[in-house]
């Protein structure tokens, strides 16, 4: 990982926004919102282009203070023609801070109450993409950080328009460079649009050598030209298509599925073998939101750390019951000196902010936690606790018109037919039919689909309830071989047990024993007085892969038939994005992470594996 540098926000002489470390300005002299308009909106024949789009892509080099996007947000959504979403992806280098990018934007008046939305959202500065809805979901924004260079190559999507609007091309050549330009034509999509506030003849010739048209047109302000072009094809018009998914199971990774696509206007019917959503592994009463860090800074910390922040801003979405999460933040304690040692090599190696994750020796740990611990480890601010069962719920009710709830009906076996997939419970009787169908029933989903060979297995896991008791308090949660969550209605959940190959569904005494033992390592003194045979707690089992990574997408050889499975120990931060991934994939849109991650997760990897 390459760490991010934040840009230093600063103004000329003049007062216009300026970078130091380019030595140039943010935006024309002649104002910022005015330029976006005539360059950007003007050039690229919008918004006549996106009323005769289903959804609208643009591609941006260079966020900026975020103008060109919040001045085409604000057209978008005032254009009672504008199609149902639009999506915006931009590459930023060098992200200003949330007080810098606040500070800019203040001088925009006109824009406050979208800057206002986007600040609210933005994400800590941490390398990779981040997606962000804004507009009640009828905004996408994808922000990729980092060099343009290396992550516009991992990017998935179709260009209907792109905004380049770099620094000036003397002072910042990597970013009109001849292999950007190639990279822009390989995501335009027929037809595609593109104009830019620059004339350098080096990028006029990159482009028109990437394929593009290009041609000068009239400048803005004191600019005497500027350029605007288009890519060979014709753009596709607006189309009609069946919108329709049925969903198994109603844990997290199914409603999470159910309201991604929901989101987007689907019509979802999803079935549950239960009375109720987030009965058996989603419904544990707490959950812990963290990231995974690792040195080498492997596919499930990258995963996990685009995860958080888009599981975060969900949960931001269904308001601030305390019931349902808290961004409490999370300490999690090593084992000993020489796992302390790793964290500290980790934090160190990947210069991580500290609003996301910082090292704390034993005395701080123990302040941040209320009491004693056993020594040092990682603060990780931007974590917090989910109660599963109603988050659930809560995400069910953002677009409840459109989900179909099935509720105590067990789907025995799949069926191909004319309208897509049958989903069939006893005696072949018919639950519900459509083109698409999303198996979201963990290891059960095996035997619904026993072709797919899906490498699942279960793994069995118990946590208790510790009851409150005097001296027995907990400021924030705790974690390490095992967790201490404090209970939004009193008492303490802790575990959990990991045993495989283990059917046993019943509550037991000995994993008690194992989870008070645990806590214990974590919080000298905590669980005194506890007796194992007299706590309650729940079992359940989820279902992990090989690799520990999830399995999202289509499954080979079974066209419309897609899983989101094998979430493991990290369902509840996984679960969000990889519905976004999944719904983005169904509906062609731009996907949320890096094609190299999207392929980590992809269903088929085993198989290719096997052959090769």
């Amino acid at each position: 990982m390459v760490p991010l540098v934040p840009a230093r926000l600063a103004f000329d002489t003049s007062g216009v926004p300026y970078s130091g470390a380019y030595g140039d300005v943010y935006h024309s002299a002649d104002g910022g919102p005015g330029q976006a308009r005539y360059v950007f909106l003007e050039g690229n024949r919008l918004p006549g282009l996106w009323r005769r789009r289903g959804s609208f892509t643009i591609v941006e080099t260079g966020f900026g203070l975020g103008l060109n996007f919040l001045v085409t947000c604000a057209e978008f959504l005032a254009d009672s023609r504008a199609p149902a979403r639009l999506h915006y992806v931009s590459a930023e280098k060098h992200p200003l801070a949330k007080r810098d990018l606040a500070a800019a934007l203040v001088r925009y008046p006109e824009l406050s109450s979208l800057a206002s939305e986007l600040l609210s959202a933005w994400p800590a500065a941490l390398p990779g993409f981040h997606r962000l809805h804004l507009a009640r979901g009828r905004v996408a924004l994808t922000l990729l950080f980092g060099d343009a260079q290396t992550l516009l190559p991992q990017l998935e999507a179709r260009a209907d328009a792109f905004y380049l609007d770099g620094f000036a091309p003397e002072k910042n050549p990597e970013l009109w460079s001849p292999a950007i330009a190639k990279e822009l034509a390989r995501l335009a999509a027929p037809g595609a649009t593109f104009a830019t506030w620059t004339v350098a003849g080096a990028v006029r010739a990159a482009l028109g050598q990437a394929g593009f048209a290009v041609e000068k047109r009239a400048g803005f302000g004191r600019k005497r030209e500027m350029l605007a072009g288009s890519f060979p094809g014709q753009a596709p018009e607006r189309t009609a298509r069946d919108r329709r998914a049925t969903i198994v199971g109603a844990g997290v990774a199914g409603t999470s599925c159910a309201e991604r696509l929901a989101a987007r206007g689907w019509e979802v019917t999803l079935i549950e073998r239960y009375a109720a959503p987030a009965r058996e592994a989603s419904g544990n009463p707490v959950g812990l939101l963290r990231p995974l860090l690792n040195l080498e800074d492997g596919d499930n910390a990258r995963l996990s750390r685009a995860a958080l922040g888009y599981v975060l801003r969900h949960l931001s979405m269904l308001g601030s019951d305390e019931t349902i999460w808290q961004a409490s933040g999370v300490l999690q304690l090593a084992r000993d000196a020489v796992q302390a040692g790793r964290f500290e090599k980790i934090v160190a190696a990947h210069a991580f902010p500290e609003e996301f994750v910082r090292c704390v020796d034993a005395r701080e740990a123990a302040r941040i936690a209320g009491r004693a611990v056993r020594g040092p480890g990682w603060w990780m601010p931007a974590a917090g606790w989910v109660a599963p069962a109603t988050l659930c719920t809560a995400s069910l009710a953002l677009h409840g018109d459109r989900v179909e709830r099935r509720f105590s009906t067990a789907a025995l076996r799949l069926e191909r037919s004319h309208g897509g997939w049958r989903v069939e419970g006893a005696h072949g009787a018919l639950i519900a039919e459509a083109p698409v169908v999303i198996l979201a029933n963990a290891a059960d989903a095996r035997a619904l689909h026993p072709g797919a060979e899906l490498p699942l297995d279960a793994v069995r896991g118990q946590v208790s309830h510790l009851p409150d008791a005097p001296g027995r308090a907990l400021a924030v949660p705790v974690c390490g071989e095992g967790m201490v969550v404090p209970q939004p209605r009193g008492g303490f959940c802790t575990g959990a047990t990991m045993h495989v190959d283990d059917r046993d569904p019943t509550v037991r005494t000995a994993d008690h024993a194992e989870n008070v033992a645990r806590a214990e390592s974590l919080l000298p003194g905590f669980t005194a007085g506890a007796d194992p045979a007299q706590l309650t707690g729940h079992a359940a089992f989820r279902a992990s892969t090989p690799d520990r990574l999830p399995l999202v997408g289509a499954l080979a050889g079974t066209d419309g038939l897609h899983a989101l499975l094998g979430l493991g120990m990290r369902g509840l931060v996984w679960a969000p994005l990889c519905a976004e991934l999944l719904a983005a994939r169904l509906e062609g849109e731009p996907l949320p992470l890096e094609r190299e991650l999207a392929s980590a997760v992809d269903p088929g990897r085993f198989a290719l594996q096997k052959r090769l």
